[in-house]
């Protein structure tokens, strides 16, 4: 079974932290499709610039042009030009579990901290449905 590890609680989704419906704005979401993780998101920077969007695991084309894209088996980084992790997604085994990790510190169009994460799990700063 695969679960998202959110502020130490799993739970198999769906989760979603922002507001999907609107396009201007910062969110994130995580589904186990098929027993895998599925994330779709818009992220943007400390600024409340826009970075890059991603649907269900397919990153948007302006991710691919500016941020440099370390993946392998389990696991997708996305580092800016500065060296910066944006984006982290891990999928580990633990206890014959699939957990999977999502790492950063993730902003809303105005700038603010939206959510965070670490090795703990996904910590919220803004309305959370699961």
């Amino acid at each position: 079974m695969h679960f998202f590890n959110i502020a130490t609680n799993f739970t198999n989704g769906p989760f979603i932290i922002g507001y999907e419906e609107d396009t201007k704005d910062f969110y994130l979401k995580g589904e186990t499709v098929k027993d895998g993780p599925q994330i779709s998101c818009r992220i943007f920077d400390s600024e409340g610039c826009f970075l890059f969007s991603m649907d269900r695991n397919r990153l948007s084309p302006e991710a691919e042009e500016k941020f440099r894209i370390k993946s392998e088996a389990n696991r997708l980084v996305m580092i800016d030009k500065k060296g910066h992790t944006l984006l982290k997604i891990e999928t580990r085994d633990e206890a014959g579990r699939q957990v999977t990790y999502i790492e950063g510190k993730f902003f809303d169009k105005n700038g603010r901290l939206a959510a965070r994460g670490d090795e703990r799990g996904l910590l919220v700063n803004c309305p959370l449905r699961m």
